[in-house]
């Protein structure tokens, strides 16, 4: 799956398929998606090719948000990758910012691919 989300990412529409909850958080992204809804929305978003399609998909994953029961490490992952996308100013820009992700960062991008692959 870290492939994928690296192919993602480098393809300017970040990574693995999202999601989202609807209860809005600190971060306001909603916290109660359906599972559907937010697998949907994950899917559009990882068959995008073009850095403008991609964030126009990200900002759906950000409008659906994360299922209620979504592990905390993999919600923080969605979080990481909505904004990674929406605040890139490019491609260029994007893999730059996912380049300097820590461990940390990068294990919850992980965390939200393996969510994904589990309940997609």
């Amino acid at each position: 799956m870290r492939t994928r989300v690296r192919r993602r990412l480098s393809l300017g529409v970040a990574i693995a398929a999202a999601t989202l909850l609807a209860a809005c958080g600190s971060s306001g992204i909603p916290t109660d998606a359906s599972l559907t809804a937010f697998c949907k929305a994950g899917q559009t978003f990882s068959t995008v090719t073009k850095f403008d399609d991609g964030v126009k998909a990200a900002d759906k994953l950000h409008d659906t948000g994360t299922p209620k029961g979504i592990p905390a490490d993999a919600r923080d992952g969605f979080e990481l990758v909505v904004q990674l996308v929406t605040d890139a100013k490019n491609q260029a820009d994007l893999e730059k910012r996912y380049n300097k992700l820590t461990d940390k960062e990068k294990k919850s991008v992980n965390a939200l691919d393996t969510y994904i692959a589990k309940s997609c």
